[in-house]
């Protein structure tokens, strides 16, 4: 976002560092570190999204993984290692798009920065399904890891997303309403049709695949959320435009 000083969203550690110094000797050899590191990561995103921290073993990480239960820990020296550098690579996923989708438009323009951030969450989502889930059962188990989870990079993203929001509001182009259920409408509704693939296409026969249809569910979410947000005042500029 340009002029902006932006909300840390990095994470405070760096989970790349953490996987290379918990490694140990006896990695195989012909092995590619990096991919099998990747492939731990992400089968640990789906396993914490569906059985949250507690309910989730490394033993059942490393089936979904398709590696050896040993493995795991020559990339990560337990659960709660694997557990941070999951978090960290699916929020700093998550954050990217978003960032680059704010550096689209200038911050003269709220709306549009607004439905640009709007659009890059719904894509986002499409692209990772774990979000909604890793989110619900951190919640659900409560405790250190969601406080991790919410202090390190949700709250930090908040405060980022509002930004255009609270400048639309006061140019008085935005009905004022209260922020923070803004931002929990938005992200629940570009992330709950991803999070549920069954549902979503017993619903509406859609496609999490299909750019075209990922776009046109964003343009349909950017339609209804600023429908009932935009004010006169800026529906008059629109049309003097």
């Amino acid at each position: 976002m340009h002029n902006e000083k932006s909300p840390k969203i990095a994470p405070k550690t760096d989970a790349t560092s953490r996987a290379g110094a918990s490694t140990k000797a006896g990695r195989p050899v012909n092995a590619n570190p990096e991919q099998q590191r990747q492939n731990i990561i992400r089968a640990a995103l789906a396993a914490f999204s569906q059985t949250g921290f507690a309910g989730t073993s490394l033993r059942r990480i490393a089936q979904q993984a398709g590696v050896a239960h040993g493995l795991i820990r020559h990339y990560f020296q337990g659960k709660e290692e694997l557990f941070h550098s999951a978090a960290d690579y699916l929020f700093g996923e998550m954050a990217r798009p978003l960032l680059q989708a704010a550096e689209q438009v200038g911050t003269d323009d709220p709306v549009r920065q607004l439905t640009v951030q709007v659009r890059a969450y719904v894509r986002m989502s499409a692209r990772l399904p774990y979000m909604a889930g890793f989110l619900m059962q951190a919640g659900l188990d409560g405790g250190e890891h969601f406080d991790y989870v919410i202090e390190t990079y949700v709250k930090p993203l908040q405060a980022l997303s509002l930004v255009p929001f609270r400048k639309a509001v006061d140019q008085g182009l935005m009905r004022d309403m209260n922020p923070d259920f803004v931002f929990l409408i938005a992200t629940h509704a570009a992330m709950a049709p991803f999070a549920n693939a069954a549902l979503r296409n017993a619903l509406a026969d859609a496609n999490s695949d299909d750019a075209a249809q990922i776009d046109e569910y964003a343009d349909t979410l950017i339609k209804v959320l600023l429908e009932g947000a935009l004010t006169d005042k800026y529906r008059l500029q629109q049309q003097q435009s």
